[in-house]
């Protein structure tokens, strides 16, 4: 029977009700940073107010909200000749418009608004190209897309062009000396979040990778609107960046803090700091596989060395001992934070640590069935800091949920072509039914999974949008692939083995609204 024609529903089921209340609660905390804020006749959807935080949570409310483009296309609307977008709409009493120059705020007297940017930041040209790429994604708006794309091109030139970006010696993206991606700087006051001639410069791998990857949604998207020739350029330049990247900044277990440009010194050894970014760009694509492993396996053994503090989560270890006004330890200096959780397992998921992916998901849940809540950032003896948006991190820990236990991923827009790399057999689970749905659209896909050790075999069937999927089956321990099928007809496959777990690959194309079941045959 075909799949009933009623849209369904973003749900994570698996039998266990703990799993499903688990998602309730994740999902309901994303959804609380949702706001609405009228400029004149004009409503812009934020999540929340501040475009970083609204983008990063954006990999999970893209499933349900209807509206993913107000708040970014006001951005582009705002856009100054220099190329930088603003970041943070407020209210025109918002202190942060004194921290930087006149440059970098907008004030919109008539509405009672104003926009701002934090000069400092380097990450929010490539985050507005990721913002495009999942409206696209949503949408399949080839038209808006295209419109998009002059100011998004223009937003990475600033950043590969403009003297206070741009570091023309290493060829890469460079921002004042902070805490990995955050919005203040050694040595000056924390009212002041600009760029000044005396501040000392650094390289940061996290906001390269976010370049690198910014360059390759800018080539697919390009590519969709029909130009395969500029969609090429993006792919070379980000093959640049990458490689001057990984030279540069890999210090041969992960990749280092900061590369300083002007001597600083902080009053400790930064030599064996490993910070928050590290996870971001495994899931970006900068570290080969060999490096990605690395890193998960160097977070994996700090947790070992203090078991129970979740010190594998850490935003930064060791910490300084003290950065602008937060002390050693506290909030982003060394704090634990749920994003680095969500990003950590996701990227264990796909880099053949299932094992560990599945253990991070269920320490997450324990703190959510203790608390009812999952904070952005606890310090290191558990305390609530009350600081960040609590969205952010359950979002990065609902893509890990569904991009990367579940493995349902878009690799083109309105889910026409997806990858469904289900990665049960690490949990233990012989059942689920996921469903994701894009709230901007109707395109939606459901897996729904079951494994029967007795008959060796995965069952998985399809439903909803997909016209071509990559399958991608882990197999229990130990168990090598037999056979696969669609639709009851045997069909070619292959063994890929990731580390020392064993997928089976093969794909299923699909016409019509008819469901798809793929099977997997094993021996153990």
């Amino acid at each position: 029977m075909a799949e009933d024609k009623q849209i369904p529903e973003i749900s994570f089921e698996t039998g266990d009700p703990r799993d499903a209340e688990f998602f309730r609660v994740l999902k309901s905390i994303v959804e609380k940073d949702c706001k609405v804020i009228t400029e004149g006749e004009r409503k812009i959807h934020t999540h929340p107010d501040w475009v970083r935080d609204h983008i990063h949570e954006m990999k999970a409310w893209k499933w349900w909200e209807s509206d993913l483009s107000s708040f970014i296309d006001r951005l582009i609307e705002l856009q100054p000749a220099r190329g930088f977008f603003h970041e943070i709409l407020s209210g025109l009493k918002d202190y942060h418009a004194g921290f930087v120059k006149p440059e970098f705020v907008y004030r919109d007297e008539a509405n009672g608004v104003q926009f701002i940017r934090l000069e400092l930041e380097a990450d929010i040209e490539y985050l507005m190209v990721e913002a495009a790429y999942f409206i696209w994604q949503a949408t399949g708006d080839k038209q808006g897309t295209a419109k998009r794309l002059p100011a998004l091109e223009k937003g990475l030139r600033y950043n590969m062009e403009d003297p206070t970006r741009w570091d023309p010696e290493h060829g890469l993206l460079m921002r004042p000396f902070t805490i990995d991606t955050w919005d203040f700087t050694w040595g000056v006051p924390t009212s002041n979040r600009g760029i000044d001639p005396d501040m000392p410069m650094a390289i940061m791998h996290g906001d390269n990778s976010g370049l690198y990857r910014a360059c390759l949604q800018m080539a697919e998207m390009t590519e969709a609107v029909g130009d395969a020739d500029t969609a090429a350029k993006w792919r070379e330049k980000a093959e640049v960046i990458r490689d001057r990247a990984n030279k540069l900044l890999w210090n041969g277990r992960f990749y280092m803090h900061e590369y300083h440009l002007d001597p600083v010194d902080p009053g400790c050894d930064e030599s064996d700091m490993l910070s928050l970014s590290n996870t971001y760009d495994i899931n970006r694509g900068l570290p080969t596989h060999e490096m990605a492993v690395s890193i998960i396996d160097e977070y994996r053994e700090r947790g070992k060395r203090s078991p129970g503090a979740n010190a594998d989560w850490y935003t930064l270890d060791p910490p300084y001992p003290i950065f602008a006004v937060h002390p050693w330890g506290e909030y982003i200096n060394g704090g634990v934070g749920s994003f680095v959780a969500g990003e950590l397992a996701k990227a264990a998921f796909r880099h053949g640590r299932e094992d560990y992916g599945v253990e991070i998901l269920r320490r997450l849940r324990e703190i959510t069935e203790k608390t009812g809540t999952l904070q952005f950032i606890v310090g290191r003896d558990g305390r609530d800091l009350n600081w960040g948006p609590r969205g952010w991190g359950a979002a990065a820990v609902l893509s890990a949920m569904m991009e990367g236990l579940a493995g349902i991923t878009d690799k083109s827009a309105l889910f026409e072509s997806v990858e469904i790399a289900p990665r049960y057999p690490a949990a233990g689970m012989e059942s689920a039914r996921v469903c994701l749905r894009y709230g901007a659209s109707d395109a939606y896909v459901i897996a729904d999974y079951k494994h029967d050790p007795q008959s060796c075999s995965i069952r998985i069937a399809l439903f909803g949008s997909p016209r071509k999927v990559s399958l991608h089956v882990l197999l229990p321990e130990d168990a090598t692939p037999a056979g696969a099928s669609v639709d009851g007809k045997q069909v070619e496959y292959k063994q890929v083995n990731v580390e020392k777990s064993v997928y089976c690959d093969f794909t299923l194309v699909r016409s019509g609204d008819a469901d798809s079941v793929a099977e997997v045959a094993y021996r153990v």
